[in-house]
């Protein structure tokens, strides 16, 4: 009687068998089944037979240097309704030898594969890319474009537009892909180098659907030109088809709060790509541009560059409550604290409103609620008391030295003063 079962895989680790080498006993003795051609249809029956539920893929396998491929079955070709691998045409029980790309490995919807996915960029059509599996995340590294190709195509990304170069160092590739495969599933399996990823040979995988934004030429890293990459390139938007919603996904996006005002007229001067014609059209409550619906936008000729505000986002920090404490802001991700010189009580009356924290009780001493890790943000804000947030106020960039160490600004708000408020302003 004739047996069959999965040889674990080592890409995907774990205790699981339902993905994996497909094995045959025959005649008390284990092996390879060998196929030129391997599809979804026999690695359906495969996973059928095993009761792991659909077939999700039907690569080959590359195995590891010195790994001996004792082949068994050649040229299995099922249908893909069977209820049983020997119920297809088996082909031949022989052990003669077998070409190591024609080891057949089936992936069931009941096995560990989850997901694949690009990470750390700015959208879902950008990063690097992962495979996500049951128990542990795997990152794919020396891509060539024929697997970036297929990562695009399965995303829904569209057409690559950047992959890793074929001359970075030693290539280590879990993957081989044609480049013609609807899935990644269906790329050769290479369990040769599955130790981790050499962080040198990380690079971007950038797919055509890629969007994300940036403001340039504004006083402060919140406010300036908006622009908008699309795949590589980077161009501007008409100042008519931006909406308030719109710009407060991308102030989302970016980290720096709310939006506060749209400035038209290339108000932060002319971007040198192109206008893009598609303008989005966001309800307001995405997470990233790259979400919102697109729509046809304005044709404008120069001059008419879309400009944005956003307030920042603030914090107050190492107080009794939140509406008290070191003041810092965020940059580009990460919080730094900000300068206490021309700090003042109409100062920090505007941030306590900005924070929903009430009116300003004291704007302490430089260093009230200790200096913070970060380096101080060297901008100082000149507020009249009555601006809606900090970054409405005039704004003027401290000369060099910026701010003393230790001198970071302070604020106690009517809000946090729930044990009594003392201070200075």
């Amino acid at each position: 009687i004739s047996l069959l079962r999965f040889l674990f895989f080592l890409l995907f680790q774990g205790d699981f068998t339902c993905d994996g080498v497909v094995l045959v006993r025959h005649h008390g003795a284990w092996g390879y089944v060998c196929n030129q051609e391997w599809t979804l249809a026999e690695a359906s029956v495969v996973c059928r037979q095993l009761g792991c539920g659909p077939a999700v893929g039907a690569p080959k396998y590359v195995p590891l240097p010195g790994e001996m491929a004792q082949p068994w079955l050649h040229n299995v070709s099922c249908r893909g309704n069977e209820s049983s691998l020997w119920e297809c045409s088996l082909g031949s029980w022989s052990q003669s030898p077998c070409p190591h790309t024609w080891v057949v490995v089936a992936l069931c919807s009941n096995g560990t594969f989850r997901e694949l996915r690009l990470v750390k960029g700015r959208s879902p059509c950008a990063g690097l890319p992962e495979i996500r599996n049951v128990d542990s995340v795997d990152r794919l590294c020396g891509l060539h474009v024929e697997e970036a190709m297929v990562f695009c195509r399965e995303l829904g990304c569209g057409p690559v537009l950047q992959a890793p170069r074929r001359d970075v160092g030693i290539v280590r590739k879990y993957l081989a892909c044609r480049g013609t495969e609807p899935t990644i599933r269906n790329c050769r399996l290479d369990n040769n180098f599955r130790s981790g990823c050499d962080l040198q040979l990380d690079a971007e995988v950038v797919c055509s659907g890629h969007t994300e934004a940036q403001l340039v030429g504004g006083e402060h890293p919140c406010a300036g030109r908006l622009e908008v990459r699309r795949g590589l390139t980077w161009g501007t938007i008409c100042d008519t088809d931006l909406d308030l919603a719109t710009a407060h996904v991308v102030c989302r996006e970016l980290q720096c709060g709310v939006a506060v005002s749209t400035p038209k007229g290339s108000r932060f001067g002319r971007g040198s790509g192109p206008v893009w014609t598609e303008t989005f059209r966001c309800a307001g409550n995405e997470s990233l541009l790259f979400h919102c619906p697109r729509g046809n936008g304005s044709q404008c000729g120069p001059g008419h560059d879309a400009g944005l505000r956003c307030s920042g986002e603030f914090r107050l920090v190492n107080g009794s409550s939140s509406c008290e404490g070191r003041v810092e802001l965020q940059v580009q991700g990460s919080w730094a604290p900000l300068c206490a010189t021309h700090w003042d009580i109409a100062d920090a009356t505007v941030l306590c409103h900005q924070l929903n924290c009430g009116s300003a009780v004291a704007a302490p001493r430089g260093g009230h609620f200790g200096d913070g890790d970060a380096a101080i943000w060297p901008d100082a804000f000149h507020c009249g008391g009555t601006e809606p947030y900090l970054w409405n106020c005039p704004v003027s960039t401290l000369g060099v030295p910026a701010c003393a160490p230790g001198n970071s600004a302070s604020a106690v708000c009517s809000g946090g003063c729930n044990q009594g408020c003392g201070g200075g302003g």
